[in-house]
């Protein structure tokens, strides 16, 4: 154990393993190279890859990726790719400086890397942009002592969150030390903390010329161009030119170097207005943003992917733009893909284009609409707030084509009751199942020490004051309910309605029954008394008659068919009275007219919110699971049919539905499986042959009836203990065909194994939205959540 915490202590304390490299490290100017950085850590801290001053390469498209990887016991490995596109901008030997990068107070440098740069075929542009001149042409003159000078130059002290600030180190040479100079100087602008930078160009040449009291002085210019992140302020790091000047004119005399560094500058960020900010802003800075969406192609069937893409453009930060909001159509499932970018310059403004790809699969057919896609942001140079947006989009979603053999419609369950059995095993927890339990015995061994007692006499005769009217319904009304519900517990208590529920009686019915049995309580134990007995005395021959019982005797024959006409009435009339009584009633179409009439989404829907509000109920369960199957939903099919088998496991049904549709492969079935009986089934039994072998114990039964009455208690109680212990596996269902099981939870995690839909798996742990899954064929490894369905 001590081993282990000595582990993770020095897991904690190791920085990160970062490297750096280049495609390739020779290449003409006007060309492309690829910088890698990766870096590799085993903490959950967040990793700041700070990159140099690209001297002599121009930014023109980034990508950045995050790996997770599980390995073993040990602690996960996330390993953070970023990988840059550099043009080449200038013949020469150009160095790509030490990348940085940073995690919690650690930080790690790679080595410099050395890039060739080959003369073009075609002159490079290598000039100045535009505002770097506009700011060159405004600055201060040249200095007049005819000495090295160095000075970083910005347009403004001030500048909005996220708006492009220009940065520009001028260095100015007399000319007659330049011409004396072997090589060109080297001017360094470091990156301020907290800006994303893009760095400019950085000619190797002369950039401007100027006279000074007679004197040519010649500009050397770096720049570059940062987006401040945060409000406040930042500080523009000194800039340092390094030059060395030869003692003698002899090619071969040593040189002298000299390094001269400028003063910092400081800028002061102010953050954007709150007047008039949208909902929804992402705090995107910009000018002439424009959105466009492309869905190819625009009309699709059910299952097959649609590729959709979102460009923005425009001017700004095109590295941190946002991917837009989406909001996509019901029954569409959205998967995100790789995001592209571009970057030019405009007039000296870092533009460019960000490209979002989604890749969407429809679930249903039909019409849909995808709603307008609005991009807000500031637009800078207005002053204000605005938006960018795309036009709604039509879609159509045709039926699969996949062939399929012809169906069998399922028919639908009717029957909205909980299986009686499931019901009265929940109604004995806990108490009546210890009294089962402990009772049995005890009855015994003191019916064994006992004498038999005399019979009880008989109940007195009733006298004294008359029964009235009410008393005598009340009478009956308990003698019903006795005949309906047996059990005195559950008639006294709160489970009286599902009681009645599970011996037959309408669910609206039984409700009214168990509050019109607390109305009588109340009238005779309350203080108020009866209150109306007329009116008590009327509704409960109304619910005698609908209960069965005819209030006060029965009539001869001739009226029998009359009285049932009446019960029959009453009850309609009772049936609607409680109903209409009901907050909120549904007006809708029900789901089972939804079903017949071909609206299954509907239809499903419906079932769903059944089968959550009474999860008991196997109809619910099957009715979803006919309706999932009819839209070829196999996976989430086999899913509700596994639980309706569950509930009901000798239902024809039920046991047709399953036929229907097997499981996709033999590793399955055994996790599908499910016994003849339930649980609370095979709980019951024993409960029943417990009763049995202590009343053969009191009435002195032979040896070996007591010996198998216990052998089949004792293989009862296994047999509920090995179909709780089956139900009690966490168990997933795979919803859709050709689920990927992946090595590692993360989106980009190659396939160990794929699984069809309606294939069973185990589940093991959870991480985030991954749940890792095995099974005796070899299967293991990690799938979404929205990938499957718990059971």
């Amino acid at each position: 154990m001590t081993a282990v915490l000595w582990l993770l202590v020095a897991l904690q304390g190791t920085p990160p393993d970062v490297t750096a490299h280049v495609d390739r490290a020779r290449l003409a100017a006007g060309e492309e190279l690829r910088l890698t950085v990766r870096a590799r850590t085993r903490t959950a801290e967040p990793v700041t890859v700070v990159l140099p001053a690209l001297t002599g390469f121009a930014i023109t498209g980034s990508r950045e990726v995050t790996e997770v990887t599980i390995e073993g016991l040990g602690p996960p490995v996330r390993t953070t790719t970023r990988e840059l596109r550099l043009l080449a901008q200038r013949p020469g030997a150009l160095v790509i400086g030490p990348v940085r990068v940073r995690q919690g107070g650690r930080e790690v440098a790679t080595a410099p890397i050395a890039v060739t740069v080959d003369s073009a075929a075609a002159g490079l542009a290598t000039a100045l942009s535009p505002i770097a001149r506009a700011l060159l042409d405004a600055a201060a003159p040249p200095p007049r002592n005819g000495r090295v000078a160095l000075t970083v130059i910005i347009p403004s002290d001030s500048v909005l969150v996220g708006q492009q600030l220009d940065v520009l180190a001028a260095a100015w040479f007399p000319r007659e030390l330049r011409q004396r100079l072997r090589r060109a100087p080297i001017l360094t602008l470091q990156t301020p903390e907290g800006v994303w930078s893009y760095p400019g160009a950085a000619p190797t040449e002369v950039a401007a010329s100027r006279v000074v009291r007679g004197r040519w002085m010649d500009l050397f210019v770096a720049h570059q161009a940062v987006f401040p992140l945060t409000g406040g302020r930042v500080v523009i790091p000194s800039a340092a030119v390094e030059y060395a000047i030869p003692v003698t004119f002899s090619f071969f005399s040593r040189e002298d170097r000299y390094s001269l560094r400028s003063d910092s500058v400081i800028v002061t960020v102010l953050p954007l207005p709150a007047a008039g900010r949208p909902a929804g802003d992402q705090r995107v800075v910009a000018q002439g943003l424009s959105l466009e969406v492309a869905i190819e192609p625009a009309n699709s069937r059910v299952g097959e992917p649609i590729d959709v893409t979102t460009r923005v453009s425009g001017v700004g930060n095109v590295a941190l733009w946002p991917e837009p909001a989406i909001r996509w159509p019901a029954g569409f499932r959205a998967y995100p893909g790789e995001t592209g970018m571009g970057i030019e310059a405009r007039d000296g403004r870092i533009a460019g284009t960000k490209i979002f790809h989604y890749l969407v699969v429809p679930d249903s057919a039909g019409s849909f609409l995808l709603p307008e896609v609005r991009y807000p942001y500031y637009e800078i140079a207005a002053g204000a707030y605005a938006a960018a947006t795309s036009a709604p989009r039509a879609l159509t979603v045709a039926p699969g084509v996949e062939p399929r053999p012809a169906r069998a419609l399922p028919p639908l369950l009717r029957a909205t009751a909980v299986v009686w059995s499931d019901a009265l095993a929940r109604a004995l927890a806990p108490w009546g199942w210890l009294a089962l339990l402990v009772g049995p015995p005890l009855i015994a061994g003191l019916w064994r020490r006992r004498a038999p007692s005399e019979p009880a006499p008989a109940a007195a005769a009733v006298g004294g004051a008359p029964v009235t009217r009410l008393g005598r319904l009340e009478r009956e009304f308990h003698a019903v309910l006795a005949s309906h519900v047996p059990d005195a517990r559950a008639r006294d208590g709160d489970g009286l309605a599902r009681a009645l529920r599970a011996s037959g009686v309408e669910s609206a019915v039984a409700d009214h029954v168990m509050r019109l049995r607390d109305r009588l309580r109340a009238a005779r134990y309350g203080p108020r008394g009866p209150g109306d007995a007329v009116e008590l005395a009327a509704e409960l021959e109304q619910v005698l008659r609908v209960l069965g019982a005819e209030p006060g005797g029965t009539g001869g024959r001739g009226g029998r068919g009359g009285t049932r006409r009446r019960v029959r009435t009453a009850a309609l009339g009772l049936v609607a009275l409680v109903i209409l009584m009901r907050p909120g009633a549904a007006q809708g179409p029900s789901a089972e007219a939804l079903y017949e009439a071909g609206a299954l989404r509907a239809a499903a829907d419906s079932f769903a919110a059944r089968a959550a509000v009474e999860p008991r109920v196997p109809a619910h369960w099957y009715n979803l699971g006919a309706t999932l199957y009819r839209a070829g939903a196999d996976g989430k099919a086999i899913a509700a049919w596994t639980r309706a088998a569950w509930l009901a496991p000798r239902d024809r049904v039920v046991l047709h539905a399953r036929e229907l549709l097997p499981a996709p492969d033999a590793a399955s079935d055994p996790l599908l499986a499910t016994g003849i009986a339930t649980p609370a089934e095979w709980a019951l039994a024993a409960a029943l042959l417990w009763v049995a072998l202590w009343g053969a114990v009191i009435a002195r039964r032979r040896s070996n009836v007591v010996a198998t009455l216990a052998a089949l208690v004792l293989v009862t109680g296994g047999l509920e203990w090995r179909e709780a212990s089956r139900r009690a596996r966490p168990l997933a269902i795979v919803v859709d065909r050709g689920t990927p099981v992946r090595v590692a939870p993360y989106g980009g995690a190659s396939a160990a194994a794929t699984v069809d839909a309606g294939a069973a798996l185990l589940v093991e742990r959870r991480y985030g939205p991954w749940l890792e899954v095995r099974r005796g064929d070899g299967v293991h490894g990690w799938v979404l959540t929205s990938e499957v369905a718990r059971l």
